[in-house]
Formats: structure tokens, sequence, C-alpha cells
């Protein structure tokens, strides 16, 4: 989410001058207070059958607070209302599929990274998957979904037969299974977790792509509570040395994207 400079001097100065949140406090009061948004599956999302929060970061997030001996406490918000939410001291960290940038950390303070990804490619299972880079798309139908970042990256990618673009990857998945297409650009995590929840078959991910971006994904703390980010980052690795999080990654289909 883009800001002014004037709205990131703002919160930076809000979260300054407020006092800093340690992992004294956190288990005091017995709970740990987590931003999180439902807008954004398999990260986070709101399960209609249960009506209750699921996801990546939600699971995650759960076993940080149990690492340290407290229950997470949730506020859902819109996406473009995470970072304000924490800033403001109405949550204690955040736990969502907020991409570390050089800008969103002028306001908050990043954990190291839990998990990343950068486009991928997917093709007909059976079909060749041989797309190391953006130049093997020459020559090729490319199907990605409509006003992505995936379709700015694709028209300009000299050679390519034809860019289509979809509303939604179940139409999107449905071109390349039936050969309509030679290959689709992805999110990967996204593609993973409808794969799972809809049942498509007869799709592979090309394994030898290798992305132009690398996002990484991170929780994060209010300016000044490094007490918190640490222990936070302490947890962050327990849970990569005990398998749990590699477990968490790989309940949604994206136990590849670890962070190394």
């Amino acid at each position: 989410m883009m800001r002014t400079l004037a709205a990131l001097v703002t919160l930076l100065a809000l979260a300054a001058h407020a006092e800093a949140v340690s992992p004294a406090d956190v288990k005091k009061q017995g709970v740990a207070k987590v931003v999180i948004t439902s807008s954004s599956p398999p990260h986070g999302f709101l399960d209609a059958k249960t009506n209750s929060l699921k996801g990546i970061m939600f699971e995650i997030a759960q076993a940080i607070a149990a690492d340290w001996g407290v229950k997470a406490e949730f506020t859902e918000v819109p996406f473009g209302s995470l970072i304000p939410t924490l800033t403001s001291r109405r949550a204690d960290l955040m736990s969502a599929p907020l991409f570390i940038t050089p800008q969103r950390a002028e306001v908050v303070d990043f954990s190291d990274p839990v998990y990343g990804w950068g486009e991928g490619l997917v093709v007909a299972e059976g079909k060749p998957a041989d797309y190391p880079d953006l130049k093997s798309l020459s020559g090729k139908s490319v199907g990605c979904l409509v006003a992505s970042v995936q379709y700015e990256m694709l028209k300009k990618v000299d050679g390519i037969k034809d860019v289509r673009t979809y509303p939604d990857y179940i139409q999107l998945l449905a071109d390349v299974r039936a050969g309509r297409l030679d290959v689709a650009m992805v999110d990967p995590p996204s593609i993973a977790y409808q794969i799972v929840t809809h049942g498509i078959p007869g799709i592979t991910r090309v394994e030898n792509y290798t992305p132009v971006n690398a996002w990484r994904i991170g929780l994060a703390v209010n300016k000044g509570d490094k007490e918190l980010l640490d222990a936070i980052n302490d947890s962050l690795r327990r849970l990569k040395q005990s398998g749990q999080l590699k477990k968490i990654l790989d309940g949604w289909g994206v136990g590849h994207l670890i962070a190394s």
C-alpha cells in the first residue's frame, strides 16, 4: 500500500512516542494482541463454514503466542488498516501477508522473513515444463489474472505469442489444463490454495523457473519494541528448528517457500 511521506512521518511519530511493549508485558496481560487481515487466502481468511479466522499467518501467530505461554487475541481489519491498527497500539504485533519493503520499514519493524515468493509458472500435467526465465516464454500463449502485476510483467516480454487475462484462477487453470494456454503466470501461494480447495487436478508447477521478484513476508511490531521483536525472532527460530513452521506451511501447500 502506497503512503505519502507525510503519512509515514505521522505514523512513525505516533509509534515513537508510545510506550514500548515488552515480552513481559504480553505475558502479564496473558494474551498477545495480534492484528490480522482476512482478505488474503491462504495467508489469512474467514472460513465461511465455521465463521472463524484461518490461514498461514493466523497459525503462525498462534504458534508464537503458544511459544510464549499465552494465547493469541486477534483483531481482524481490512488490508489497508493493518499498519494503522498496529501503530495506534491497538495490537502488539502484526501477522499478515505484508511484503517487507523499505518504505514500510520506516514505519514498523519487521521480523526475520517467514516465507516468500516471486511470480511462478504452471503448465498442464504432462506438458513441457522447461521455462527457466521470461525469455523462454517466447512463442507461447501465456495466461494471468487481469490487472495483475504478472500482466504488467508479461506485456513487456518480447516474443510472447499472446497474453490472455482471466478474472480468477479457476478459469485460468481450466484453460491451462485444457491446452488453450501453454503456460500461466501465477502467485504460488494462492495457486496452491486454489488447487487444494477447489480440487483442481492436472496442473504442474514449473520447477526450473527463476522468478524476477523475490518478495518476503514477516511479522511486524511498532518501532522501538526491540525486546518484543527479538522474542518473535527467537520463536521463529525455534519453530523452524522444530519443524513446526514447515509443517504449517506444508499444510497450505507452500512449504517450499519457507525463508532460509
